[in-house]
């Protein structure tokens, strides 16, 4: 498609580009590249005066790859690894793919392309394709992590070591994994403590903290840190209730130097600066590092954590390998725990990396008979007849609502306007405000999607909606009502403030007033707030690092790429009592057949081919 014919289809279809043509034009005329894609790949080929239209399309879908979290690109698995969300396969695969071989040696020859040792926009190595930038970033990551696998281990104090024991050696057969964790981490200069929801993670780090602090000599300086401020939050009270359970004021006193912040709080981002205050010319003060919610960590932000860490100081890597990966590029977590998430023992294996990953595989925070934790299990691993199994047989934990028309999904829905409902009335209470807060935090809406009839936007009108028809005049002319729960969508400082904090508006004396549970009650005018969105319902993505009583998992009505067993893993394991699917049999079973397979090469560069 040319020419005129380009303009006509542009004023239909927003993604097509109107100045290009030959392979660019194909690709984008299906949607496989967007305007970014083709803009950004046109644009470098016009530096370097690069016409070959096969090196123009293998950039365009690296930069492609970028934005759908992949750190690179490989010209041989390209075509397959292709998807577009409602686009037919077959006619992606009709399209004018170039020989692979001919391909690989076009971008080979290409000006555009180099071997990592010069400045090129493109780095081509062990068969991937790289943005620069993303490989200095996946180099700069496994040197540093290769770095301080090679130092030597420390010893642990007698008392810390007495005090792990205390806390952590549980079942009476020896020491746990829990403790074996602890241990790494206090004694490594890195370590990565890995494991699903209910394993002890949180556990693990709050005793450690614990029995570093009871032992002999100063407390060292620790940071706390977390991608998002309600997952540092967590972290920080897990602390915090530790101290208060020993008793003892020397280490409550120790932990309550430890405050919890975001990764770019702790790095000294500030817009006006626009970068970090912390970087390799100028290293963090702290002794140790502890980041929690790893799996959240893109590749780029974690070379820039690792580069900041001084060479003496130890860093402790926390997440669970198995759930959604990054909103941007990387597989950082799932790549360093590689072989080491099939539960194998870390010290059996070759690579230096495996002594510094323990794997947490026993779940203490469901019943041992637990519906979700067996069907949190079945979809990590693929098991779609057992979870559709487990789905059937029902019970209290585990509910699912196949159908809109089913007595299920009525049951489910008018559990949510209840719920909500109850909110609302604490809301409207002027000294219930606390309770609402907490209310909130009973049930969570998690819909794969944004926009739709199942994903959040449809799912927000419809509780608001039966909330106007059980409150009269509840929004009638206003944004602010009390019950409104609310999402920070972008971090303010100046608040306190951070993307994923959620809140809710009550009414107070002095007005509408949006609370936030930030390790005590704020109280903060809605006027004040930045930018936010209404959270009646919100994305899997943004419920990671989050907790609720119960939640609702709402599927799309057909087979869409969003789905995938992490996505609903993820969602799933948000759940500390109650899980209800929204969702047929086959788009169930179609999630959990389709596991993320972002490309990346940081697995290989510190665990081998």
């Amino acid at each position: 498609m040319t020419g005129p014919a380009r303009l006509v289809a542009a004023a239909q279809r927003p993604w097509v580009v109107v100045g290009v043509d030959g392979l660019l034009a194909a690709f984008n005329d299906v949607g496989v590249l967007d305007p970014l894609d083709v803009e950004a790949a046109a644009a470098i080929g016009r530096l370097l005066g690069e016409p070959d239209q096969r090196v123009l399309l293998a950039a365009a879908l690296t930069v492609r790859g970028t934005r759908f979290g992949h750190v690179c690109i490989r010209l041989d698995t390209a075509r397959q690894a292709v998807v577009v969300d409602g686009q037919d396969p077959e006619e992606i695969e009709a399209l004018p793919w170039p020989d692979p071989d001919e391909w690989a040696a076009a971008v080979a020859a290409s000006p555009l392309v180099g071997d990592g040792t010069g400045e090129t926009p493109l780095v081509s190595s062990g068969g991937r394709l790289y943005l620069e930038r993303y490989f200095r970033c996946e180099e700069l990551v496994a040197r540093l992590i290769a770095r301080r696998c090679a130092i030597s281990r420390r010893a642990l104090s007698p008392v810390t070591e007495a005090m792990l024991a205390e806390m952590l050696d549980q079942d009476g057969d020896g020491p746990t994994r829990q403790h074996a964790a602890a241990v790494l981490a206090l004694t490594a200069d890195i370590s990565v403590i890995a494991g699903g929801p209910g394993t002890g993670k949180t556990h693990t780090i709050a005793a450690l903290l614990a029995a570093l602090a009871a032992g002999a000599g100063d407390f060292p300086k620790v940071a706390l840190c977390a991608p998002t401020g309600k997952a540092a939050a967590r972290l920080g009270e897990a602390v915090a209730d530790r101290a208060a359970g020993i008793g003892d004021d020397r280490i409550a006193a120790a932990l309550g130097t430890v405050e919890p912040s975001t990764m770019h709080r702790l790095l000294g981002w500030t817009w006006g600066r626009g970068r970090f205050a912390y970087d390799a010319a100028n290293r963090l003060p702290h002794d140790l590092v502890i980041v929690d919610e790893m799996s959240m960590v893109s590749l780029p932000m974690a070379a820039k954590l690792l580069a900041a860490v001084r060479d003496d100081a130890a860093v402790v890597l926390v997440g669970d390998p198995y759930q959604l990966e990054s909103i941007e590029a990387g597989t950082v977590l799932a790549d360093i725990v590689g072989p080491s998430d099939i539960g194998q023992e870390a010290l059996d294996v070759a690579a230096p990396i495996g002594s510094h990953v323990v794997v947490l595989d026993r779940v203490h925070r469901f019943d041992e008979d637990s519906a979700i934790a067996d069907f949190a299990e079945a979809v990590r691993r693929g098991d779609a007849d057992n979870a559709i199994a487990l789905l059937r047989a029902g019970g209290d934990r585990l509910r699912w609502a196949e159908d809109r028309s089913g007595a299920e999904f009525h049951d489910l829905w008018d559990t949510v306007v209840e719920q909500r409902t109850r909110m609302v009335t604490l809301a409207q209470d002027r000294t219930r405000g606390s309770q609402a807060l907490d209310a909130l935090a009973e049930l969570a809406v998690l819909c794969a999607r944004r926009e739709g009839r199942e994903g959040v936007s449809g799912w927000g009108r419809a509780i608001e909606t039966a909330l106007d028809e059980r409150f009269t005049g509840l929004r009638w002319g206003r944004q602010w009502y009390p019950g409104r729960p609310v999402m920070i969508t972008r971090n303010d400082y100046n608040l306190d403030l951070y993307n994923g904090d959620i809140g809710i508006c009550v009414a107070t004396d002095e007005g509408p007033r949006v609370l936030f549970d930030r390790n005590e009650l704020r109280a903060i005018p809605p006027s004040h707030l930045g930018e936010h969105t209404t959270v009646h319902a919100m994305t899997i993505h943004k419920s990671q690092g989050s907790q609720f009583k119960e939640v609702v998992v709402v599927l799309p009505g057909e087979s869409s790429r969003l789905l995938t067993r992490e996505l609903l893993y993820t969602a799933v394991t948000r759940a500390q009592l109650r899980v209800r699917i929204v969702g047929s049999e086959d788009v169930v079973r179609q999630a959990i057949a389709r596991s993320v397979q972002r490309a990346s090469g940081l697995g290989v560069r510190l665990w081998g081919e």
